[in-house]
């Protein structure tokens, strides 16, 4: 981490929460671990509060109800077909053996894409639900602690793919002021 690591660590500016969600999820599909993912600034300030708590509750339960229903959607269509394929070709091609087949590869078809859509849920760093919070106005700005060659590889490459971002690396994220920054700050 910083001074520790040998690497800098990276300093992320997003115009929007929406966009600063976006890159914690793809830097966790990376492989960039949670817990080296931080939001800086003042962010949590705004959504402090029992307002902010309802409105990352809803953010989050929105995220993961999206990802149930994606993975039912995916999951019902080719369990569908291959349930009724194969209870066509076990038992007889008959319409209520093929809709038997049908509805019960459906079922299991949509329980193993509800799984699949909840195991493809990023990992979540401490600060990381805070970007849920629709309120948020303005840029909001994530932290990475870079510990080693292989996670610098994976969060350059990730950052290079996230569009309308400003980069910067820093010495250490523990040196940075405790108050919003902006891109002119660190140059």
């Amino acid at each position: 981490m910083g001074y520790g690591s040998g690497h800098p660590d990276l300093v992320v500016f997003h115009p929007a929460a929406r966009q600063a969600r976006s890159t914690i999820e793809r830097l966790s599909r990376a492989g960039v671990d949670g817990g080296s993912i931080v939001l800086l600034g003042g962010s949590e300030v705004v959504t402090a509060g029992r307002y902010g708590d309802r409105q990352t509750d809803l953010g989050s339960s929105l995220a993961l109800g999206g990802l149930v229903l994606r993975g039912a959607v995916w999951g019902s269509v080719p369990g569908a077909a291959f349930g009724a394929v194969l209870l066509a070709v076990v038992r007889s091609v008959e319409v209520s053996v093929v809709l038997a087949g049908a509805g019960g590869g459906a079922f299991f078809g949509a329980a193993v894409g509800i799984l699949t859509g909840l195991l493809t849920a990023p990992t979540m760093a401490a600060s990381w639900e805070r970007t849920f919070a629709p309120m948020v106005p303005g840029p909001v700005v994530i932290g990475i602690r870079i510990d080693d060659e292989r996670s610098a590889g994976r969060a350059y490459r990730t950052l290079r793919r996230c569009g309308d971002i400003e980069l910067r690396a820093v010495a250490d994220l523990d040196d940075l002021p405790d108050r919003p920054l902006r891109p002119e700050d660190l140059s």
